[in-house]
């Protein structure tokens, strides 16, 4: 196995030759790995501004893509790198590793055509801790997605809040009950059934209601951020709503709601990208994360 002080002298070098004298002409870099199924994980890797590969630990933050999307969806959002950046400069946004894997279409489950929760949870947080100096404690690990990626980020935040202290959610597709008809999750392998058509009770065992009752029986809380458009066609500012009432009740003053004028597109978290990452990434996060 190679060890992590050749991974880390590998992830210099590539910093360094893509870094050209500024930490500003990078933002993300390749990777991935092997999971225990044998499946081929890619994954990119977003460095901060002034990383040092034998610092650290910095807050790791997940980031979940939508249903069509793969890992390469949140590479090039130069707006979120650069809130990042920016609210690193101003004291409010602790220098974060960022890591995006890609599973297309899997709505982040684990099902028969992919155990893609279990790709986050086991192989993705072994391998990145692995190579990167990031934080190992839930403390210092947050977790966000964009549609089916707020899903599934809502579904870990609530199945496995031992692993992530804090999540965000834009247009989350957090249907309580069954999704519309002319939601993706319609079509998707992930919840089809035998005969090949969508399977209700598939949806109904994954939907987030089915994850709170364990959520609520231990003692550990995650604060959720919230943002939807309140034009969304797809009836996720309701859902969004139903969603918060729900989480507000259960841990009072741990809930952030945002409603934006749009419907379901990228204006949802890049008007919301500074308030969300300086919730996410909280400079006192309980971890020794380096600005540069």
């Amino acid at each position: 196995m190679v060890g992590r002080r050749a991974l880390l002298a590998g992830v210099a070098g590539a910093v360094a030759a893509t870094a050209s004298g500024s930490a500003r002409e990078w933002r993300v870099l390749p990777d991935g790995c092997v999971t225990a199924d044998g499946t081929w994980l890619a994954y990119n890797v977003f460095l901060p501004p002034g990383f040092d590969p034998a610092g650290g630990p910095y807050p790791l933050l997940v980031l979940l893509h939508g249903a069509g999307a793969d890992e390469q969806f949140w590479a090039g959002k130069i707006r979120l790198w650069s809130a990042v950046e920016r609210g690193m400069a101003d004291g409010r946004v602790a220098a974060p590793i960022a890591v995006m894997p890609g599973a297309r279409d899997t709505w982040w489950v684990d099902s028969p055509m992919a155990r893609a929760e279990s790709w986050v949870v086991r192989d993705l947080l072994t391998d990145v801790a692995l190579k990167y100096p990031v934080a190992q404690t839930r403390a210092g690990r947050a977790v966000a997605g964009y549609s089916a990626g707020g899903f599934g980020a809502l579904r870990l935040a609530l199945r496995r809040p031992d692993l992530f202290s804090r999540a965000a959610l834009w247009a989350p597709a957090c249907y309580a009950d069954l999704p519309p008809a002319t939601s993706g999750a319609r079509r998707s392998a992930a919840f089809r059934g035998a005969d090949g058509r969508f399977d209700e009770a598939a949806w109904r065992a994954v939907a987030w209601p089915a994850a709170l009752a364990g959520y609520l029986a231990q003692p550990l809380r995650v604060p959720f951020f919230l943002a939807a458009g309140d034009a969304d066609p797809l009836g996720i500012a309701q859902e969004t709503l139903r969603l918060a009432e729900v989480l507000e009740r259960a841990q009072p003053g741990q809930v952030t709601l945002r409603l934006i004028a749009t419907g379901h597109t990228m204006r949802v978290w890049e008007e919301t990208a500074d308030e969300a990452l300086a919730f996410l990434l909280p400079v006192a996060a309980g971890v020794t994360a380096r600005a540069g």
